[in-house]
């Protein structure tokens, strides 16, 4: 009977392998895509409620985008996808144009140059002002002295204002749908592996087929008929091997059941959680085109033309003075 039990334990070493491989297999998928599925399931979670807060508490649609980033978006791929999808992001043309009638550091900086070169002409006859050789003309003077003083504390606190398109809270108009980079690819199949780790099924439905083919292969080479008093019992080692060939192979195909559920569950519901915050992010911004930006060019463009014609006035009209002077 032991050597018959050695026998088995010699002849059974492959259904142990495959054993081994299989729950080698079960282990890496329980820790390498369920463990983090549910850790990005928390993470998604903790996120939405954050966004839903920050949607709650947006007055009349103003969002701070340095308090999303640096609050919400923390999460090192979640932050490099906001760092993304932050460059279409930009101020409704309708606020900026609202904005210029208020009087800040850059329309008090044209009222005070107006007013210091106006009285700098009067001073000066009608001539053509030297930028050069202002602070000797204007130290003389209490009026110009004053203003200068107001116009130059001006021009440093024009420096110091951060650009109008900062990241202040603001209305914020979005030239692209948060899907574009917010996608269920970037969230959830490239981190959890989702397309290695939907052939693990596969994996164990094969690895079971393996095993109830070697037990038969292994269980008739090893079937001899040649001694009839222990044919008996190498009939019945047989159909042993056979029945625990035919365990493992339904072991592997009911892990491989189990498994394509469990992948399949936890991949739907973080494909769930990725279409909420795509909403909630649009939902947060306006929606926006390419011809509002085509807008803006064209009235920069223009505003910078005026500006050229200008200065070339002013320099034909510096030209003929010299020339006069001549």
């Amino acid at each position: 009977m032991t050597s018959l039990t050695q026998t088995w334990f010699w002849q059974q070493w492959h259904l142990l392998l495959i054993l081994g491989l299989i729950a080698l297999v079960a282990l890496n998928f329980l820790s390498r895509f369920v463990l983090p599925a549910l850790q990005l399931k928390n993470r998604m979670a903790e996120v939405l409620d954050q966004l839903e807060i920050l949607k709650a508490g947006a007055s009349n649609g103003a969002v701070d985008l340095d308090k999303l980033a640096s609050e919400i978006m923390t999460e090192a791929r979640m932050a490099h996808l906001w760092a993304q999808y932050a460059h279409c992001l930009h101020v409704p043309w309708d606020d900026i144009q609202a904005g210029q009638g208020a009087i800040g550091p850059q329309s008090r900086v044209r009222v005070l140059s107006e007013l210091f070169f106006n009285a700098m002409k009067a001073k000066s006859g009608g001539a053509v002002v030297d930028l050069s050789d202002i602070e000797r003309k204007v130290a003389g003077d209490p009026q110009l002295s004053s203003l200068w003083a107001e116009y130059s504390e001006a021009l440093d606190k024009r420096n110091d204002v951060p650009d109008p398109d900062s990241n202040k809270a603001r209305r914020w108009r979005a030239s692209a749908l948060a899907e574009t980079f917010f996608s269920d690819y970037a969230l959830v199949d490239s981190p959890l592996r989702s397309d290695f780790y939907k052939h693990v099924p596969g994996i164990l439905t094969g690895l079971g087929i393996i095993g109830t083919f070697s037990g038969l292969i292994n269980g008739l080479i090893h079937f001899d008929v040649s001694d009839p008093a222990t044919t008996q019992a190498q009939l019945s080692l047989l159909v042993q091997t056979v029945g625990q060939a035919f365990f493992v192979s339904a072991l592997a195909i009911t892990l491989a059941m189990l498994f394509t559920w469990v992948e399949k569950a936890l991949l739907s519901a973080r494909y769930s959680q990725v279409e909420r915050l795509q909403h909630l992010i649009d939902s947060l911004f306006e929606a926006g085109s390419g011809q509002e930006n085509l807008e803006r060019l064209v009235v920069a463009t223009e505003a910078q033309v005026a500006l050229m014609q200008d200065l070339l006035t002013e320099m034909r009209k510096t030209s003929s003075y010299l020339a006069a002077m001549k």
